[in-house]
């Protein structure tokens, strides 16, 4: 208990010293990490955001960040890393890549639509696990409900360059806003053969539009309590400044 008193404290002055350094910036919606079911949203054409969260599981803790930039034709593009730390010596680091492009822009009571092509290289630190590349294909569906609510579908693949295994992939998300700067979500999403996990959790608008904090709770459907975690995050959205 004293372990994880302690790590919830780190994570809860993370995100406070890291909101109040953003917070110094020059000030130039959906869906976002660490949810992982995703929407059919981009970044605004020639701005940028950074997606930031630290996620604490019973025996580790990782730190993400994960910034991207919209520079022409509705393309995002992603490229950023984990770093996870164990209660034990089996550490590893993590690298991401995607390209995000949305071919139908969301609107008030309509359909939106995106395809995401993109890897992750897991690098551990020890010489007992070899290291990995996974490729993924992911099509973020959004469904506009009106009045600021959201339904997200993800249908994707999977390709496992350890053991060389492809799985279909799946998510169901949705955001409700509770008041103009709080909203909840919820999500489920898995592979095909893993077990199902779920999220639920609430955003706040620190500043509308550019800067939004927010927390989670997950576990697996079914699981039991050694399984769930917990995130704590930030995210940053800038105005267009790209040439």
């Amino acid at each position: 208990m004293t372990m994880q008193r302690n790590s919830l404290a780190r994570i809860n002055l993370w995100c406070v010293v890291s909101c109040l350094l953003w917070a110094l910036l020059p000030q130039a919606s959906h869906a976002a990490r660490p949810m992982n079911t995703d929407d059919a949203n981009v970044v605004d054409p020639k701005a940028c955001q950074l997606e930031s969260w630290v996620r604490r599981n019973r025996s580790s803790t990782e730190q993400w960040a994960i910034p991207g930039c919209n520079f022409l034709a509705d393309v995002e593009w992603s490229l950023g890393g984990q770093q996870r730390s164990e209660d034990t010596p089996w550490n590893s680091s993590l690298l991401l890549g995607q390209a995000k492009k949305r071919w139908l822009r969301l609107s008030d009571g309509d359909w939106g639509l995106s395809t995401t092509l993109g890897f992750v290289n897991t690098q551990p630190t020890s010489d007992f696990n070899a290291p990995q590349r996974d490729v993924y294909f992911n099509a973020p569906i959004t469904r506009a409900l009106g009045e600021d609510r959201f339904l997200h579908l993800n249908v994707g693949w999977i390709q496992h360059g350890r053991d060389n295994t492809s799985r279909p992939t799946w998510g169901l998300g949705g955001e409700w806003p509770l008041q103009p700067r709080v909203i909840a979500i919820s999500e489920i999403y898995a592979e095909n053969t893993t077990p199902t996990q779920y999220q639920l959790g609430l955003r706040f608008w620190i500043k509308p539009q550019r800067i939004q904090i927010d927390t989670t709770y997950g576990s697996v459907v079914g699981g039991n309590s050694d399984q769930p975690w917990i995130t704590i995050g930030l995210r940053l959205l800038t105005p267009a400044f790209l040439p």
